[in-house]
């Protein structure tokens, strides 16, 4: 698991592997084997990992949701701008309870998605939503 998380916040930072492996004074060829899972990072690297991306151990074992911070603002205000645009697109109406709830059900499965990707599933989220909301 560490693997694929760690992948994926290097994918979402828009740095390079090589800018990334660098900083962290290791080689892009075994930063790439770190990021897909065919050499297992130490700890001393895990360590320096997390504190260059201010992310946490605990997310990359994936034992805790992803820590909020510039980007996870930034994913938020765009669910909330996709989720106002769709109600509004579909001329339905949303409570501010439900709209909170939409949120924080969307938040956790798209916050590491690049935001081409976050925009499509928003907007098949809530074409499922709408339609379970509507068999009620």
């Amino acid at each position: 698991m560490i693997a694929k998380r760690m992948k994926l916040v290097v994918e979402n930072s828009g740095e390079t592997q090589t800018s990334v492996a660098e900083h962290l004074g290791i080689s892009q060829p075994r930063l790439n084997q770190y990021l897909n899972g065919k050499r297992e990072a130490d700890y001393a690297f895990v360590y320096k990992f997390c504190r260059y991306f201010h992310t946490t151990p605990n997310y990359l074992f994936d034992f805790d949701e992803p820590p909020i911070n510039g980007q996870a603002f930034d994913c938020i205000a765009n669910i909330i701008e996709r989720v106002d645009s769709w109600v509004e697109n579909h001329k339905v109406s949303y409570s501010a309870a439900e709209k909170a709830e939409l949120i924080r059900l969307i938040f956790p499965k798209i916050n590491m998605l690049p935001d081409d990707q976050q925009r499509t599933k928003i907007s098949d989220f809530l074409e499922v939503y709408h339609s379970i909301r509507k068999s009620d």
